[in-house]
């Protein structure tokens, strides 16, 4: 059976306008800063420029060479695919060791990758991945139906993951997944349609590790971090808040194609936007990724340093809420926090309004975009009234705002603080280690804090992050609706576009989702990301990736801030 499309009209439209990158798979991640009428049926092509040279595409590729890699955050409990705690940073890093099942091609579909095919039955109801054949992973063990079973079923037991994967069957046997009669494939059966299925294996689900070095790691929890996969570079090194080395794997499976071109790359950790930028600038590194505006802006002026621009599936800069909370549970004060928050300020004065104001989860290239979702405009007077009407019948109102130790962050976050306050709001100020900031929402244990999430290609990646399955503390430690939001009607427009294929229906549900958050203002939305992927002129081809076919694909796998770094090359 042939691969189901998706989106195929309206992302064929988008695509074609789009001249340096395209992201669109959802991921979330911590915030760098800016942060934060009439439908449109299709998505709208965002902006997307680049300060290279043109002539780039008729330079040869040059293999050899380190790469020295500025990144904003670390990663909590790595290198394991089912145990990782996944933001931008880590896909930079897993894409070095790992290789994914599938990736999006350049018309928005999934197309397989590791595997050889991805095909579902009729109904949707069972997929069948078949594994590319004659690929070792770097201990040498085989990559086979079984290795990818493993895997997944892995991902099934995890307390992270496994949430993203509630709508895998789970055999009588436990097995989940099984192996085929033949051996050749790896079965995965639903409980309900999955149309999408795929989507997901475009991410950390399809990230791909030894079963041996799994299973040893099982047997010694330290061996975690020194991750196994079949990807174009070979672990060497990790320093946890330092530096990730890996060096080219010369067994790698697209060897013939010369790939990869590097010799070694080096994964520096730089949480301060500052720090990162002037490692650039003096050296230190070779490339940064920055969603700061302020800096992005101040790069574009930078003469020996080149950058590439996009929001092209961007993410949302964004308040998130913790809708358990029983103070933001009461929507009048949800309401207050949007209306005392002004955006246009925020993005004028602390993203050098390189960052467009958002007016719901979905940017201006994405499906489920509206030009007036209805969202509540600044209003302080219209904020302080719902603010005293709370107040006289629970008494004061205190929120507490979190806020990463980066100096920006903090600095924004008191702006946004001073206004709630004029509101008649008091607010916390509470600084957390950039670090525990994804594990604090996992866990739940916050009131407010500034987030970046919602990229993507296709919005059913976004079930993960709103469904109220995937929300609930009680039957989980570990919450991807990290805001707690739990709305039958939300959930049933997501049942939409799990089990759709129809492009109109899934703009449908992507858009009435889009209102319901505008209408019950479940988060603050801020404004939409600008992603600069900054660098020295000796850097070359960061979005020129292909498949083994050489049919391009949608640079960074559909995750704002990434790409890929198996055909990147240095100058010598």
């Amino acid at each position: 059976m042939a691969t189901p499309a998706l989106l195929r009209a309206p992302w064929r439209k988008v695509l074609a306008l789009l001249t340096v990158c395209a992201f669109g798979a959802a991921a979330c991640g911590g915030d760098d800063g800016g942060g934060g009428s009439s439908s449109d049926t299709t998505a709208q092509s965002g902006a997307v420029t680049a300060t290279t040279d043109p002539a780039e595409a008729d330079l040869e590729p040059v293999p050899g060479g380190t790469l020295r890699y500025g990144l904003e955050a670390d990663t909590s409990t790595p290198w394991t695919p089912q145990n990782s705690v996944c933001a931008i940073s880590c896909h930079m890093i897993m894409r070095t060791v790992y290789d994914t099942l599938a990736l999006y091609d350049e018309n928005g579909d999934y197309k397989p990758y590791l595997a050889e095919s991805i095909t579902p039955n009729d109904d949707f109801t069972e997929w069948t991945i078949v594994p590319r054949a004659g690929v070792t992973f770097h201990d040498g063990t085989a990559l086979d139906a079984a290795a990818i079973c493993d895997n997944l079923t892995r991902h099934l037991a995890s307390v992270l993951t496994g949430r993203a994967l509630l709508n895998v069957a789970d055999e009588p046997d436990g097995a989940g997944p099984v192996v085929s009669e033949d051996g050749t494939a790896c079965v995965v059966p639903m409980v309900d349609p999955w149309a999408n299925f795929p989507v997901y294996l475009s991410g950390q689900i399809g990230y791909i590790a030894s079963p041996t070095w799994l299973a040893a790691v099982d047997a010694d929890p330290a061996l975690a971090t020194r991750p196994v996969g079949t990807g174009p570079f070979v672990f060497e090194s990790y320093d946890p808040g330092g530096t990730f080395a890996a060096t080219k794997n010369p067994n790698y499976w697209r060897a013939g194609e010369g790939l990869p071109y590097l010799d070694r790359v080096e994964m520096r950790v730089f949480v301060d936007v500052q720090s990162r930028t002037n490692a650039l600038l003096d050296g230190q590194v070779d490339m940064i990724h920055v969603s700061n505006g302020e800096f992005i802006a101040s790069l574009r002026d930078e003469d020996s340093i080149e950058m590439e621009e996009t929001d092209a599936f961007g993410e949302t800069n964004y308040l998130l809420l913790n809708n358990r909370d029983p103070v933001i549970a009461d929507e009048r004060v949800r309401r207050a926090l949007a209306l005392a928050t002004d955006n246009e300020s925020l993005s004028r004065d602390r993203a050098a309004g390189v960052h467009p104001v958002a007016n719901g989860p979905f940017s201006r290239t994405q499906v489920g975009y509206l030009e007036d979702t209805g969202y509540p405009a600044f209003d302080l007077a219209a904020a302080t009234d719902l603010v005293a009407e709370y107040e006289a019948e629970n008494g004061p109102l205190t929120i507490t705002f979190d806020t990463t130790n980066d100096p920006y962050n903090e600095e924004t976050n008191q702006l946004i603080a001073a206004n709630w306050q004029a509101a008649g709001i008091d607010v916390n100020i509470n600084t957390v280690e950039q670090g525990s900031f994804i594990v604090n929402a996992l866990t739940g244990n916050f009131q407010v804090f500034g987030w970046r999430n919602h990229g993507g290609v296709n919005p059913d990646s976004q079930r993960i992050w709103w469904h109220s399955e995937t929300g609930d503390l009680a039957t989980n430690p570990l919450a991807l609706n990290f805001g707690g939001i739990n709305d039958p009607d939300v959930d049933a427009q997501l049942e939409i576009l799990r089990q759709t294929t129809d492009d109109a229906e899934i703009q449908a549900a992507a858009e009435e989702i889009n209102r319901i958050f505008a209408e019950r203002v479940y988060n603050i939305w801020n404004t939409w990301t600008v992603w600069g992927l900054a660098h020295t002129p000796a850097v070359h081809d960061i979005q020129a990736f292909t498949f083994p076919d050489g049919s391009p694909t949608i640079p960074g796998a559909g995750i704002a801030g990434t790409h890929q770094i198996v055909q990147m090359w240095i100058a010598q």
